[in-house]
Parts: C-alpha cells; structure tokens; sequence
C-alpha cells in the first residue's frame, strides 16, 4: 500500500476523531447544561414587573421573558431604528394609545424606558392581540411585530409575512421554550426548585431522540 495513502487516511481518522469528538462535546453542552449555560445566554431581569403584569394579563411568564429577549435582550434603554423603544420596543404612539386605554395622564415618549412602564404597556398590548386573534400566537406574535392590519392579511391568506416577521415569530417561541428549560416556573411560590442539569439532559436527549423518529 502506498505510503502516501497510508498518510492520507491516517489524517483522515485523525480527522473522524476530531469531528467526532467536538459533536459530542457540543450534544452534552446543548442537552446536558442547559442550567449552566443558559442563565448567561439568556437573562431573567426585572422579575417583579414580569410576574406581576404575566399574572395580570393571565400571560406565561415565560413568553413574555421571550418577547422581551427577541425585542431587545433586556436593555431597557434599547431603541430601534424604526423609534420602538424600551424592553418590548413600543413605538411612542403605540404607547400613547396604550396610556390611554389604561388612563395614564402624564404618559411621555421617555417613560418607555421605564422597565415597569414598558412591560406593563407590552403585556397589555399582547394580551389584546391574543385576545384579538383567540389565543393564535402566530398571529398575534404576527400583528406585534408587523401590524395588525398585515397579520389579518397573512391570516386571510391575502398576503405573505415579510420574512423579517416570520424569523420574529419563530425566534419568540424558540425563545420561550429555552425560558422553559432554563428557568421552569420561576413564578411560583414558593419558587420550583430547578431540575437537576444531568436528569434535564438525560430528557432533552430523549425528546430529541424521540422527535427524530416520530418525525417531530
């Protein structure tokens, strides 16, 4: 056998072995320590102002840490180029319409960057669209990130999302179920106690596991 096949394939192997290796490395990471990673990746701030508006609005805490996240990452100071400002990014005559529904006299375009006032205008204007489109997260997802007269269209079957909203929508419910996995029910009283990281992994495997053959 040549000698310089020989080398080839034992680079090859090397090769196989590296590859194979870091794959590994990466499903433990990714099944294994959510708990570990994921506080980092993905941050709780403002906890009293979620659980007290979720619980208002009768809204999964989660799925608002998830608007929140996709929005603007927690930076309550965050402004878009569009002008949408704060945590879950209002424009300022979406907020002015808010503050008038829920008789708030000394509404400013500023007071979007108030953590509390941000969230309680968001979760307000969420809960509507879910109403408004009987609990279809798509669509309301839909309406809060291009307008509710585009997400009547795509439901209607008029006309196609933009792409820009489409990725929003995937991106919040992606979001919240890694909200799920990291934190739980955080809202609880007395707060659920995490599960342990080796068991949580041991279930993500088998849900992944299991959605592969099933097709899921």
């Amino acid at each position: 056998m040549p000698r310089k096949f020989i080398k080839i394939m034992k680079r090859l192997f090397k090769f196989l072995i590296a590859a194979g290796v870091t794959v590994a490395l990466l499903l433990i990471f990714y099944f294994f320590y959510p708990h570990v990673w994921g506080e980092i990746v993905y941050p709780l701030d403002y906890k009293d102002s979620i659980r007290k508006y979720s619980k208002e609005r009768d809204l999964q805490p989660n799925f608002v840490c998830a608007l929140i996240y996709t929005e603007s990452h927690f930076n309550a100071d965050s402004t878009s180029g569009a002008g949408a400002r704060g945590l879950m990014q209002i424009m300022p005559a979406t907020g002015g319409s808010i503050a008038e529904e829920l008789g708030d006299k000394n509404y400013s375009a500023d007071s979007l960057y108030d953590p509390d006032t941000n969230i309680r205008y968001g979760t307000w204007y969420i809960k509507g669209l879910l109403d408004k489109y009987n609990g279809d997260k798509d669509l309301a997802l839909a309406a809060y990130n291009a307008g509710v007269p585009r997400a009547d269209r795509w439901k209607d079957d008029q006309t196609p999302l933009p792409y820009e909203t489409v990725f929003f929508v995937q991106k919040v419910k992606g979001t919240e179920d890694m909200y799920n996995k990291v934190y739980g029910a955080w809202t609880a009283e007395p707060e659920v106690k995490k599960p342990n990281p080796f068991y949580q992994g041991i279930q993500n495997f088998g849900s992944f596991v299991k959605g592969l053959i099933l097709g899921q």
